[in-house]
């Protein structure tokens, strides 16, 4: 959960953080390029109005230029005289001779606000026509170049109100998977509620059987008249108290959790020593072993529970040849896994059955705690691992435990 809030907060954190400096360099930058436009606009037409003024002396011909950014130009010359101006009336009017000298570096240029309210961008500058010297004074609308400064502040509202949708959305996708966290908490403590609920019911029920069973075998121990007889009631009670021990031990494992502390475990030895300790026990079932593990394949993994997963695999193996039969244990690895197959030639397990023998608790044998399976799946699982199974009915069984070779595992 922690790395999906991270992950949701980084990616809208990392988008603002660009929209925020793209929009304010542009909102920045927009008056200086405002200016830019204005004077590049103004030096372009005072260039075409020299040249007008060169092919025409007579001036005639500025009348009929006229350009959308021009608010009004006037052409005045050396002693003041107002040569040209788009507003005819003013034509021949004196004009301040101070404007022809305070143009020390031939230009100037500033905003000023006419009479009508506009703000015109006013452009003053020098001519040469042949020998003569001319004063233009060229005023241009802003609006054009001033559009680049209102798109930057309408940029920047959007950008802002697109951060603080995201923001929004973000913090509404937050509050979502934290409530569906919470809901996902409390049906699986519901679950886990109902399921210990059915565990301990299950284990009242198991536990219940071998302690009457215990109680009735004591209570005829007090009537024995031989010590032969009280002999086999009490190796009824042992037998009785075994079955609950194994109940207690399996749920004890079930309920284990080894996540940490690993070691590095070389499976073909580890089988092996399954075998061994399990080779009596086929040979009384009349079952032959086969082993084939022609390489040395090591995993991390906890070394007893690795062994407790084959014993229950190949004791199940064992007990489903009550005839006798072969059991083959087979070691292959395949990419960055290893297969251990345990295989069997006997009874089968139904198909309807196959559904449920992972189930905790669920058992088809007249006596079992339904833990065994169950405890191989988890085992497997908690190395990142899986256990799968075949069967046919007659035909035979076959699990194959599927593990995370070392070097896979540390990757």
């Amino acid at each position: 959960m922690i790395k999906t809030t991270r992950l949701i907060i980084g990616i809208p954190l990392c988008f603002t953080m660009l929209a925020v400096w793209f929009a304010w360099s542009a909102f920045h930058a927009s008056p200086q390029l405002a200016a830019e436009n204005l004077r590049g606009a103004g030096l372009s037409i005072s260039a075409a109005i020299e040249q007008l003024t060169v092919a025409d002396t007579s001036l005639r011909s500025l009348a009929r230029y006229t350009t959308p950014d021009i608010a009004y130009f006037a052409l005045i010359d050396r002693q003041g005289t107002v040569l040209f101006h788009t507003n005819q009336d003013l034509i021949g009017q004196n004009f301040d001779r101070e404007d022809m000298t305070t143009l020390a570096d031939g230009i100037s240029e500033h905003r000023e606000r006419l009479g009508t309210g506009e703000e015109v961008y006013l452009l003053r500058t020098k001519i040469h026509s042949y020998n003569n010297e001319y004063l233009l004074i060229l005023a241009l609308h802003t609006y054009r170049a001033d559009l680049v400064i209102r798109r930057a502040k309408t940029g920047v509202t959007v950008v802002s109100a697109l951060t603080v949708a995201l923001w929004g959305l973000t913090l509404l996708l937050l509050f979502m998977i934290r409530r569906e966290e919470h809901h996902t908490r409390e049906m699986n403590r519901r679950e886990e509620l109902a399921r210990l609920g059915e565990m301990g019911a299950i284990m009242a029920h198991e536990i219940r059987n071998p302690l009457a069973g215990i109680k009735g075998f004591a209570q005829l121990m007090k009537t024995a008249n031989r010590m032969e007889q009280a002999l086999y009631y009490a190796d009824k009670i042992v037998i009785q108290s075994l079955r609950m021990e194994t109940l207690v031990n399996d749920l004890l494992a079930f309920a284990r959790n080894d996540q940490g502390d690993r070691q590095l475990v070389e499976l073909s030895t580890v089988i092996q020593e399954c075998v061994i300790l399990l080779q009596t026990e086929a040979a009384n079932q009349r079952v032959k072993i086969e082993v084939d593990t022609p390489s040395l394949q090591k995993v991390h993994a906890v070394a007893d529970r690795i062994v407790q997963l084959l014993l229950n695999l190949m004791k199940n193996a064992i007990q489903a040849m009550p005839d006798g039969g072969k059991l083959a244990i087979e070691l292959r690895q395949k990419g960055n896994f290893v297969h251990i197959s345990v295989k069997d030639n006997g009874t089968g397990i139904a198909p309807e059955n196959l559904q449920h023998i992972f189930e905790p608790f669920w058992t088809s044998k007249a006596q079992g705690t339904g833990l065994g399976l169950a405890l191989c799946r988890k085992v497997a699982e908690e190395h990142g691992g899986s256990l799968t199974v075949n069967s046919h009915v007659v035909v035979g069984t076959e699990f194959v435990v599927t593990l995370p070779t070392a070097r896979h595992h540390k990757e």
